[in-house]
């Protein structure tokens, strides 16, 4: 959807999250529903990840709606496959209604068939404008995930390989297999 006038984060949480879109630079970006098949790998990352968060309180974890304003004036919501935030980076309270209004500081995106090479090109450098430490784009289709965290090349690991939290999340580890094995 092309907008004729630039959108605020306020209006779109008036549209309510029955609105398939994400709001980039002011300007709504309609959001596809994803494959079952993208939906499941993402079920299979999140309760690992989930898992691991919640037993060390180390921090946020949001699936699929969980909204973020990452930028103001022209605002910038984004609501990522996953996202985590660290413990010390939230803000007290949480908002209760509304967006998180900080970066994650790691971010999923399960690539869906529907998926246009552009649009994820877009959204990570919209990623690494902002300043994402860590960002992992997970391919079914190739059975592979590929790391994105700034100053670095991006790693591609595939099914054989593993994914390693690192400073964010010391001590997680998922092998790639796992989540697409599952299936």
């Amino acid at each position: 959807m092309v907008t004729t006038r630039t959108i605020t984060a306020a209006e779109l949480l008036v549209m309510g999250s029955d609105v398939p879109y994400e709001l980039i630079q002011g300007e709504l970006v309609s959001v596809s529903p994803s494959s079952i098949k993208s939906n499941m790998i993402l079920s299979n990352i999140h309760g690992a990840i989930f898992a691991f968060v919640r037993s060390r309180k180390l921090g946020l974890l949001s699936v699929g709606e969980g909204g973020y304003l990452l930028e103001s004036n022209p605002d910038t919501v984004v609501a990522p496959d996953i996202g985590f935030v660290v413990r010390d980076r939230l803000p007290d309270p949480i908002p209760a209604r509304g967006y998180l209004p900080v970066r994650p500081d790691l971010i999923v995106e399960v690539i869906s068939p529907t998926d246009e090479r552009s649009e994820i090109e877009r959204k990570q450098a919209l990623y690494d404008r902002i300043e994402v430490p860590v960002v992992w784009w997970i391919d079914p289709r190739r059975e592979t995930a590929s790391v994105h965290v700034p100053g670095q090349p991006v790693q591609v690991i595939d099914r054989t390989g593993q994914l390693d939290g690192g400073d964010l999340l010391p001590g997680f580890t998922l092998k790639l297999a796992e989540i697409f094995d599952e299936l």
